[in-house]
């Protein structure tokens, strides 16, 4: 039947297994009083999105539990664009377009408190257990800069380009933990490279920035000039000892950290796990061991936190868009956008996300 409702969930223990899962008839019959029925459009996978799984399934952050599965299947979240079908919250119309956090699924029904002119939260208890962040959605028709052919851009980017805003914040806030160098892991990565940008942007001349990444990725990253210098891993042993380092590891690779902690010794004076890009690599449990600052897990939702309390939730948006809106349309000009639609093309794509498939250039929109 059309209206039947699916989810895409994926095997909690092997990501690469993908099961289509009928969840309920998508009909306002299925919404009670308050609720609204939402029809998911195109949603950006990246690996970012991998990183939430991977941290959800950890514990650390419990993205996993946000849209419920079948036990022994977890429902992946991504950001995305979605349009609402059926309504019955007194403040929400059917046929509004919305941005947000969403399973790989066909439909979602949420739980809206109050609306403001801009979006809502989905209250739904389920929700509770992530930081408010990802639980708040915006209605398009007032986002600032919103424009329908941006849409993919906006979406493979924002979450990401909003990670290294809060990366930059982080190290102003700390004064860069005295560090007169920031050297950075999986450089190919789109968190990487929006930080490396700002970083250029706003401290060139100040804080040294060197990019890591893959020999297969090297003239890629060059190319982009977000970085002062570009190394490959295998050029570490390049790297010059002197000056105070702050480490930022998006790639998630624990040996490529051991290599930086080994050479640089205690002129690392903070080391930050960002994501992990590279997830066939686990952290090492001798890290606590390593010469240097100890490596710790870097929190965004902490940093968003911090960023509300002090400038409010509507001028640190404002904040982080002005700061975007160059990158995002000099990324719009590169960027290669890969659809896959239904549920067998979406499980082939998640797969080549998680073989290292998709290169640095592409962007990978799943439409449910």
């Amino acid at each position: 039947m059309e209206n039947l409702a699916y989810s895409l969930s994926l095997n909690l223990h092997d990501f690469r297994d993908a099961r289509q899962i009928t969840t309920f008839e998508a009909t306002e019959n299925a919404v009670s009083d308050g609720e609204i029925l939402v029809k998911v459009d195109k949603l950006a996978l990246t690996a970012n999105s991998i990183s939430y799984g991977l941290a959800g399934k950890s514990g650390l952050i419990r993205y996993l539990d946000i849209f419920p599965a079948t036990e022994g299947l977890a429902n992946l979240p991504c950001w995305g664009y979605a349009d609402i079908v059926a309504s019955k919250h007194p403040q929400i119309e059917a046929g509004t377009r919305i941005y947000g956090f969403f399973p790989i699924a066909s439909h979602v029904i949420m739980a809206p408190g109050e609306a403001s002119r801009n979006g809502f939260t989905d209250t739904k208890q389920c929700r509770t257990v992530v930081p408010a962040f990802y639980n708040e959605y915006a209605f398009t028709k007032t986002e600032p800069g919103y424009a329908p052919e941006f849409e993919e851009t906006i979406m493979m980017f924002r979450p990401l380009f909003g990670t290294s805003f809060l990366m930059q914040s982080y190290c102003e806030d700390h004064h860069f933990h005295g560090a007169s160098r920031v050297i950075v892991t999986s450089a190919s990565a789109k968190t990487a490279m929006g930080f490396g940008y700002l970083m250029k942007k706003n401290f060139g001349g100040k804080i040294e920035t060197i990019g890591l990444t893959s020999s297969r990725n090297f003239d890629f990253v060059t190319q982009l000039d977000c970085f002062d210098s570009v190394l490959s891993y295998d050029d570490i042993a390049q790297i010059a000892s002197d000056p105070t380092t702050l480490i930022f590891d998006v790639a998630g690779n624990s040996q490529v950290v051991a290599e930086l902690h080994q050479k640089l010794g205690e002129t690392i004076s903070y080391s930050g796990s960002v994501g992990k890009t590279h997830w066939d690599s686990s952290r090492s449990d001798g890290a606590a061991r390593l010469p240097g600052a100890k490596p710790v897990f870097w929190s965004g939702p902490d940093q968003i936190g911090v960023l509300r309390e002090r400038l409010g939730i509507s001028a640190m948006w404002q904040q982080m868009g002005h700061a975007m809106a160059d990158f995002m349309i000099s990324a719009h000009q590169w960027i290669e956008m890969k659809e896959a639609c239904g549920p067998e093309p979406m499980t082939l794509k998640i797969r080549s996300m998680l073989d290292a498939e998709v290169g640095a250039h592409e962007g990978v929109i799943l439409r449910p």
